[in-house]
């Protein structure tokens, strides 16, 4: 008898066995499957079917139901999910989670039963309503339903003011009939339902952008690989027309008959990049997002798994989206650090970008102006076919080059040189705009006692906390807490209580003083809270001419705004010497894709970058030479150093409200890594385990283990011994621990 294996959404890294539902037909791989475990009842997926189980079939428990009449995933897309599970080391059924939409693994139907329409029957349509004077409101609903065309839904009749109780009333009367539109077929004497007219043979609703020879010369390379795969990397300046080569692309895959899945980073870039896409084609586009209500996710993922949505844009989870006629993925700002997920199951979605066209033997697209190390590394050695954009389509239009700005022995004034102001003054008095960007909100990073040295500090974190003065608080971005602003110091008493640093409320309060009559756009995490607030804020840079865009990252990612001419950093320091391996890379990505903003119409642009280091060889380089030129640098770094993308690496993670539980751990997993490599020895080196860089977090305690390889096998065999033993260590069951494969942060 065939047993159902199905993933289930529990922290357990196998699949369970059972058996098949009673008086119901075998199911194919890839239903749902609603199944007793334990006290509880879990809806899985059903994985395959198998002739034999590790357990006796006696002890096995029936399925209770399945919840789909065909798969939700093809074969093929199954071994997909197989394999990041695989790979990631992680539990199936939480691959599963991720994969699905919200209200699928919540058990609801993905074609929710139709609502009923009501109509008249003969009599009903020969009836003279005053027949009806002793029921006023069924005579109403009687010419309510004679006035429409077409039968209205019960849901639309309700909302009419009428209830259930008229319409059984009449159904009795035989005035009113309901009925259900089936899928396929009509009930006898039912209204002819539309036919679902088929899409224009036109692909394009729009005539496209004329190419400049550079982009024309990509394009051609890139549709001869059409048909299978091959991994391409588009190395394209900011404003270089990479998105005009998107579309074009697109268009060809389209007039295919095939489907296009395109990543973003942001959901803030969807609503603009979405409408570019709507615009272009006479097919349906599709957005998928955590913006969206399960509703609207369901929908959007229902149509591009049955191939209603030709074109479907997403932010990372997009990735797992079942495409039946899938011909191409593109990955737009592909360094993007949002494309790795950071909890539960941490995958990295460009990575997975590029397996799963492999599997499915189509051409993957990254595209970036700042690639990420390893991409860049891939073209270079040509794993990646590696491709250029170095000008903007308009030929007139120069790329600004970032001037520093030495800050060292100046005074500042909420972030602001005055030099700085001079140069924002003269592009505003021009009626242009200008981009600000200060990678910190809040009005300043730190409040310190000017008595005793006392600094705001988180009670759960080892985190200062940053003051907020709409509302006036104290927040810790790192775990949320808010408290008011204490009126004295806590230590000494002493009232003078002072802000060191900038933060985005400040430098807006600086410039409200210095351009009073210029409105200020400023755009953090805190001033764009709520599902529409982002793109009204947007909508509110279009009009403001002149006007100042003040913001964190957010600003720097693919955002086009033709009226900046202007782009500057305030500091640019940050990153410069952090003990992070990566930060200097990050540091690089943002400053370019900042500069990129400005200069993008007929306008030329300008772009200054303040800085205590105006010295530093690799701030030149990056603004004389440009970015590939620093990124070669850093890769050569990285090359001596082992180190990715050179290397690979896997963190173990853990936390806990005690140290001691956390240290317990951590101890015997480095210990049992150790003697697993003397049993079975493999080119793996152990660094830890040691404290988190920030050791408190959210009032627990974390540590790390890092392990380090040169090779991806060795590493992944180690971490394959690991796992059965770890799941049952008592240690364990007294912290919270995770594993971070090809991690993206070691902090």
């Amino acid at each position: 008898m065939p047993l159902l294996r199905v993933a289930l959404p529990t922290p357990l890294r196998r699949l369970f066995d059972y058996l098949p539902a009673k008086g119901q037909r075998l199911p194919e791989p890839g239903v749902r499957v609603q199944v007793p475990f334990g006290n509880r009842q879990l809806i899985g997926l059903l994985i395959e079917l198998v002739d034999e189980s590790a357990i006796p079939v006696s002890k096995l428990k029936a399925a209770r139901d399945y919840l789909d009449r065909q798969p939700l995933f093809e074969r093929e897309h199954l071994d997909f999910l197989l394999w990041v599970a695989h790979y990631y080391h992680q539990p199936v059924g939480e691959v599963v989670q991720v994969a699905l939409p919200n209200l699928l693994r919540q058990g609801q139907a993905l074609h929710p039963p139709q609502q009923p329409r009501w109509q008249l029957t003969k009599a009903g349509e020969a009836l003279d309503t005053s027949e009806l004077k002793r029921a006023p409101r069924q005579a109403q609903l009687i010419e309510l339903l004679k006035r429409r065309q077409t039968a209205p839904l019960q849901k639309e009749i309700l909302a009419a003011g009428f209830n259930l109780s008229q319409l059984k009333t009449l159904e009795e009367k035989e005035l009113v009939e309901s009925f259900t539109l089936g899928r396929k077929t009509q009930g006898v004497g039912l209204p002819v339902l539309p036919v679902e007219e088929p899409p224009p043979k036109e692909v394009l609703a729009e005539i496209p952008l004329k190419l400049t020879d550079e982009q024309d010369e990509v394009l051609d390379k890139l549709l001869a690989g059409l048909g299978h795969f091959q991994p391409n990397l588009l190395l394209g300046v900011t404003g270089s027309g990479k998105t005009e080569v998107y579309l074009q692309l697109i268009q060809k895959v389209l007039e295919r008959g095939q489907q296009a899945l395109v990543l973003i980073p942001e959901i803030g870039l969807t609503p603009q990049t979405l409408g570019r896409f709507q615009k272009r084609f006479n097919r349906r586009v599709v957005a998928l997002h955590s913006g969206l209500t399960d509703r609207e996710r369901l929908n959007a993922w229902r149509a591009a798994s049955e191939g209603k949505a030709a074109v479907v844009l997403g932010t990372r989870s997009a990735v797992f989206t079942p495409l039946p006629k899938l011909g191409v993925i593109i990955v737009d700002e592909e360094h993007d650090a949002s494309f790795k997920q950071q909890d539960s199951v941490r995958y990295q979605a460009r990575d997975l970008a590029v397996m799963r066209a492999k599997r499915a033997q189509v051409p993957v697209l990254l595209g970036s102006a700042t690639p990420s190390l390893e991409s860049l590394a891939h073209g270079l050695s040509r794993q990646y076919r590696l491709h250029h954009l170095k000008q903007r389509p308009e030929e007139h239009i120069e790329i600004p080059q970032p001037k520093l700005l030495d800050i060292r022995s100046r005074k500042l004034q909420g972030g602001f040189s005055e030099p700085l102001i001079k140069v924002i003054s003269k592009h505003l008095e021009a009626g242009n705009q200008v981009l600000i960007l200060l990678n910190r909100r809040g009005f300043a990073p730190v409040l310190m006692c000017t008595e005793c040295g006392w600094i705001a500090g988180c009670q759960n974190c080892d985190a200062r906390m940053t003051w907020h003065r709409e509302p006036s608080k104290l927040h810790c971005h790192h775990c949320d807490t808010q408290q008011p602003l204490p009126p004295a110091c806590p230590q000494c008493g002493h009232s003078e209580l002072h802000p060191l640093g900038s933060g985005t409320e400040r430098a807006e309060e600086t410039l409200q003083e210095r351009f009073p009559d210029i409105p200020i756009i400023r755009i953090d995490r805190d001033s764009v809270r709520g599902r529409t607030a982002l793109q009204e804020k947007l909508d509110q840079i279009i009009h403001a001419k002149p006007g100042i865009l003040l913001g964190t990252q957010m600003l720097a990612k693919g955002h086009h705004f033709p009226d900046v001419t202007l782009a500057t950093v305030l500091d640019a320091d940050h990153g410069l010497y952090s003990s992070d391996p990566r930060a200097m890379e990050r540091t690089a990505q943002l400053l370019i894709q900042v500069a990129g903003r400005a200069g993008r119409a007929e306008k030329p642009g300008e772009v200054v970058i303040q800085t205590h280091h105006s010295d530093d060889p690799r701030l030149e380089k990056l603004c004389v030479d440009g970015y590939e030129a620093l990124a070669k640098d850093l890769l050569e770094e990285r090359r001596k150093t082992h180190w990715p993308p050179y290397a690979y690496l896997a963190i173990w993670r853990a936390e806990a409200p005690k140290t001691q539980a956390v240290e317990e751990l951590m101890q015997v997993l480095a210990q049992e890594a150790r003697a697993s490599l003397q049993t079975n020895p493999e080119p793996v080196t152990l660094l830890g385990p040691v404290p988190a860089p920030m050791e408190r977090r959210q009032g627990r305690y974390h540590m790390q283990l890092l392990f380090h390889a040169e090779k991806r096998a060795p590493l992944h065999r180690l971490i394959a011994r690991l796992l059965p033993w770890l799941e049952t260590a008592p240690e364990a069951r007294k912290a919270r621990w995770s594993l971070d494969i090809d991690p993206d942060d070691l902090f």
